[in-house]
């Protein structure tokens, strides 16, 4: 299904934002019973649409907000991850790091669990579309990477919270991706 061409294109920007950080300290004479306690947040750059935070529209039923972040974390520059998360979403990920930031089927992890990174947790992921002049991110969903006998589970729920897809102008789009991969160590 082609983009609607008479939708305005949506702009692409970022943010920085915190999430909570929690470690478990074990207490009590043999170390059994577990504490849960507070760290400084984590600080990462988080998506906007025009203006708003993409999160905004991962919100679960019960109100619960995404736990996923990108992997632009303060103080990551030059991180592997980061690059070619943002490579991807490029459609030019080739080092070998696809595992990490793409799904088997070609959809591009956006945000991925806070706690590892890996997308083994599940992760918000879309099926990147290019055109001569807009890119689409298709059915931005959470999807599974649960094992399952079989291996990876990968499926795209929709159940808690819909799919949608965004469409934005290319020159705008690449030119924002193009300058986090500057700014993220990207050399290439």
């Amino acid at each position: 299904m082609p983009a609607d061409t008479t939708a305005p294109l949506a702009v692409l920007g970022t943010h920085w934002t915190e999430c909570e950080q929690w470690e478990t300290k074990w207490r009590g004479f043999l170390r059994m019973r577990p504490e849960f306690v507070r760290t400084p947040p984590l600080r990462y750059l988080d998506w906007t649409i025009d203006g708003v935070p993409l999160r905004d529209r991962l919100t679960l039923p019960d109100g619960t907000e995404c736990p996923d972040i990108t992997f632009m974390t303060e103080g990551g520059e030059g991180d592997p991850f980061v690059i070619e998360s943002l490579r991807a979403l490029l459609l030019e990920s080739e080092s070998g790091f696809d595992p990490w930031v793409q799904f088997t089927d070609g959809r591009a992890g956006i945000y991925f669990c806070a706690g590892c990174g890996d997308l083994a947790c599940g992760a918000v992921s879309a099926d990147v579309r290019y055109t001569e002049t807009t890119v689409e991110w298709r059915d931005i969903a959470y999807q599974g990477g649960g094992i399952s006998d079989d291996g990876m589970t990968e499926a795209v729920n929709v159940e808690e919270v819909p799919s949608f897809s965004i469409t934005f102008d290319r020159a705008q789009y690449e030119g924002t991706v193009r300058a986090l991969l500057a700014e993220w160590g990207d050399r290439a």
